[in-house]
């Protein structure tokens, strides 16, 4: 399932890339959802790291974060529903990558004040300097 996520991620990204459109994309990015042990997914270890990775991956848009170590929580039982968005967003990344080595990205936000986790990235230009806050 990941590789054919990330193909079409890819795929959209070449369009975009060929059409040198300015587009905005939202990805639902609810992370793990097993962080309370009352919670309706109950609890697993694997929660923690699968938000950690995944934060450090909007931190970067280093694919190993997303695609290896988060990938690897989400088997183990971290139940993110955002988890195929963001691997596709990380194949529109591939081509971003690729083209343009003036991509950066910077996460905002990774909590998780209930059961479940969130996330708040940006990926794009001109990201340097601009605060958190």
């Amino acid at each position: 399932m990941i590789p054919d996520i990330i193909q079409l991620g890819r795929s959209i990204g070449e369009i975009l890339h060929q059409e040198d459109l300015r587009v905005g994309i939202m990805i639902s990015s609810d992370l793990a959802h097993t962080h309370l042990k009352d919670g309706p997914y109950g609890f697993c270890d694997c929660a923690e790291a699968y938000d950690k990775a995944v934060g450090k991956w909007g931190d970067s848009m280093n694919s190993t974060y997303i695609r290896q170590q988060a990938a690897n929580q989400q088997t183990l039982g971290a139940k993110s529903c955002g988890f195929t968005g963001m691997i596709f967003l990380d194949g529109i990344l591939d081509v971003i990558r690729k083209e343009s080595g003036e991509w950066e990205s910077q996460c905002l936000a990774n909590f998780h004040p209930t059961y479940y986790g969130m996330m708040v990235a940006r990926f794009g230009h001109g990201l340097q300097g601009l605060s958190r806050e």
